[in-house]
């Protein structure tokens, strides 16, 4: 993903279909201080709001497109009684437990066109996860015993994207992101 700067995320905000108020809630600032090496190893980036259970969540199309979509954050699968349920998140396929795992809620496009939940990293550091970056990966690839390359991770973390955004019916937003000097 290329930087973003403060402009073109508000421009990206103001071209999406976002509700007004996760929109005057997020926080770029964030996110500002990543560097640009940081942002071109990232295909899933969060912008949370305050609390961190709601914002904006960033996915990389291509190289040029991002997707855009508001979101809803619950960490900690637990079953009836009580117990930490394991999950592999939706988008990397890691293996997450307890307070690791969660549910993400993206908003469809529009107001009537209600919203799709999956199951998700709680800290959302998708992109870390697939490059063996993170205690959570090593733990997830003993758990799940994958013999995959990162490269052949972060190809499936961006197949996976795509197929997501279509059950969203998210859109691929170019513009001001597609200008950005590099």
């Amino acid at each position: 993903m290329k930087q973003l700067t403060k402009d073109q995320f508000d421009s990206l905000l103001q071209t999406a279909v976002i509700r007004p108020k996760i929109r005057r809630e997020v926080r770029f600032a964030n996110v500002a201080q990543l560097d640009e090496a940081t942002w071109l190893h990232t295909e899933v980036l969060a912008v949370p709001d305050r609390s961190g259970n709601k914002g904006v969540l960033l996915l990389k199309a291509t190289e040029n497109a991002l997707y855009v979509a508001s979101y809803e954050l619950k960490r900690g699968m637990t079953s009836s009684t009580g117990k930490a349920q394991p999950i592999i998140c939706d988008f990397c396929r890691t293996w997450q437990t307890g307070t690791r795992a969660g549910s993400i809620t993206l908003d469809k496009p529009g107001r009537a066109n209600g919203s799709v939940t999956f199951l998700c990293c709680a800290d959302l550091a998708c992109s870390q996860h697939v490059r063996s970056l993170t205690s959570a990966a090593r733990t997830s690839r003993s758990q799940l015993r994958e013999d995959m390359t990162n490269e052949e991770r972060i190809a499936r973390l961006e197949q996976r994207i795509n197929e997501l955004a279509q059950v969203v019916e998210l859109v691929a937003y170019t513009g001001e992101y597609a200008n950005t000097e590099k």
